[in-house]
Order: structure tokens, then C-alpha cells, then sequence
């Protein structure tokens, strides 16, 4: 009797990638010229800022991400709009002491 066999795919954990972007970065391009289509699509100009700058900026972002761990810019634009210090010791704004009681068990042995 034969053991019943199936495709395993070796990438099971990537990121969803179409036309090589991350889907943020491909919803961002799209919303882009969405926008652009809005306000600006009437215009003499408005084909160039509807489809060929969102174009430019895809193959932009295409060549920029190339070999870089996905979520690069994400990371990337909140660590250079930050303050620039870090401290791993350092109490955040937000920290409060919180005092917890310890119940003894109602069962002693």
C-alpha cells in the first residue's frame, strides 16, 4: 500500500508580493494616483501625474527594497521620525507602578 503524497511549498512564511512590491507599498502607489486622478486628472499635465509619476515611484520603491527584509520602509520612516534616543533601562511616558497582591492559598497543607 502506498503512502498518499502532497506538494509541500517551501515558502509558506513569505510576504505577499505582486509586481515585486509588498502590498502596502502597492496600495500606497495605487492610492497615490487615485489621488492624483482626483484632484489633478482634468488637467493638460494630469496623464503624467496619474500614470507615469505612480509609475516612476513603483520602479522607485521596486530597486530601493530589492534585498532588504520585508516592512523595510515602515521601520525605516519610524526610526528616522523618532527622537533618536533609545534606552533599554529607561522608564516610557506611559509606564505606571502597578502594586499586585499575593494571595495565600485558602487551602494550606
Amino acid at each position: 500500500m502506498k503512502l498518499s503524497q502532497s506538494i509541500v511549498h517551501r515558502k509558506l512564511d513569505s510576504k505577499l508580493k505582486i509586481v515585486g512590491l509588498e502590498i502596502h507599498d502597492l496600495l500606497f502607489v495605487l492610492l497615490f494616483a487615485a489621488i492624483m486622478n482626483l484632484i489633478l486628472g482634468q488637467t493638460a499635465i494630469g496623464f503624467y501625474l496619474v500614470f507615469v509619476v505612480p509609475a516612476i515611484m513603483a520602479a522607485v520603491l521596486f530597486i530601493v527594497k530589492r534585498d532588504k527584509p520585508d516592512s523595510f520602509l515602515v521601520h525605516a520612516i519610524r526610526y528616522y521620525t523618532n527622537s533618536g534616543v533609545f534606552s533599554a533601562g529607561d522608564k516610557g511616558k506611559n509606564f505606571k507602578l502597578k502594586q499586585m497582591r499575593i494571595n495565600e492559598s485558602k487551602f494550606k497543607r
